[in-house]
């Protein structure tokens, strides 16, 4: 069974590809795609289910997707001895513990022996990057059961496990300070340097954000720019800084004089070039690099110590629930010491 490619179908021409096939072709090509352990054709099984069942549907953005897609390949990895369509009774638990132990040594080693792309993290993964793998696992095996290839559900009852540290005590470790942005943006020789340190640690971008973002939706005068296709394929507003203004204003001047045509803000496209930048810097400020999303925790934190408002947390960072800004109240230690100050 072969799956014609279309060059430049979008997810949506892909899965009514998928749909017009039978059921039992479907199920053979499942069960083929199984068998062969093959990444391709297991990645177009998950990506139709998405587009059917999912909850966003064709809207799903096109980072989850490749999380999805990057989670099922590492399953595929780590599970080298297990039968996809009939796994072992603890298997999908197994696999969440060695997420979390760091025990993924055929990760590296695959990756070692790649051409090119980024290289994954040695040591156990974040709370929220294991509970990302199981999502793709659980969406792999979704697919597998939509298209008749199996019954099995491995990932069904499979928990990650609380986390031994407290996030409120971890939390700085993720968070640039503001010295530390000071640092930063002192040693940022390169405008576009400083654009992209501000876009995250002021406008609270994240790092897909910041790649999407086009000059025709800055608006300097109004000191706005819009987000569109953010996560969950949201739209919204956020206001600007004047720091972040300024530096626009300057670096739009310089790219209409080197590049008129560009629609894009940064002349990076990846989200690894972004990282190198970043990382570059950090190493030439003396600053321990933290990731870029770590810019993003670090305008929410800087915001809540302002305001004290989570509300406000919420709108700039376009939370979908306040629960989640509360992760920035958490990690603001310093109001909890100066409320144990006065203690007898």
């Amino acid at each position: 069974m072969t799956l014609a490619r279309r060059d430049g179908a979008d997810p949506l021409a892909r899965t009514e590809q998928l749909h017009r096939w039978g059921e039992a072709a479907l199920k053979r090509f499942a069960v083929e795609a199984a068998g062969e352990r093959n990444l391709e054709k297991l990645w177009r099984l998950v990506e139709a289910h998405l587009t059917l069942h999912g909850a966003s549907g064709v809207g799903t953005s096109a980072h989850t997707r490749r999380a999805y897609k990057r989670g099922v390949e590492e399953l595929l990895t780590l599970w080298a001895g297990e039968s996809l369509l009939r796994p072992a009774r603890d298997a999908g638990a197994l696999y969440v513990q060695r997420l979390r132990a760091g025990d993924r040594e055929p990760v590296h080693a695959e990756a070692e022996t790649g051409k090119r792309g980024r290289k994954p993290k040695k040591g156990p993964l974040a709370p929220a990057t294991v509970e990302l793998r199981l999502a793709a696992a659980r969406a792999l095996y979704a697919a597998l059961r939509w298209a008749g290839a199996t019954d099995a559900d491995p990932f069904r009852d499979v928990r990650t496990g609380r986390d031994v540290d407290r996030e409120e005590d971890v939390a700085g470790l993720k968070v640039y300070t503001e010295f530390e942005l000071i640092e930063l943006l002192g040693r940022a020789d390169e405008l576009e340097d400083r654009v992209l340190v501000l876009l995250g640690a002021h406008a609270g971008l994240r790092v897909s954000e910041m790649l999407a973002l086009r000059w025709e939706r800055v608006d300097v005068g109004s000191r706005e720019l819009l987000v569109k296709g953010g996560k969950g394929n949201k739209t919204a507003l956020v206001q600007l800084t004047p720091r972040l203004t300024a530096e626009l204003e300057a670096w739009r001047r310089l790219r209409l004089a080197e590049a008129p045509s560009d629609p894009f803000v940064l002349t990076l496209r990846s989200q690894y070039g972004v990282y190198r930048r970043l990382r570059t810097l950090c190493q030439r400020a003396e600053v321990r690099f933290k990731g870029v999303h770590a810019l993003r925790h670090a305008a929410g934190t800087k915001l809540y110590r302002q305001t004290g408002d989570l509300g406000q947390v919420q709108d700039h960072l376009r939370h979908a629930t306040l629960d989640m800004a509360r992760r920035y109240a958490r990690s603001d230690r310093r109001k909890l010491r100066g409320s144990l100050d006065d203690w007898s």
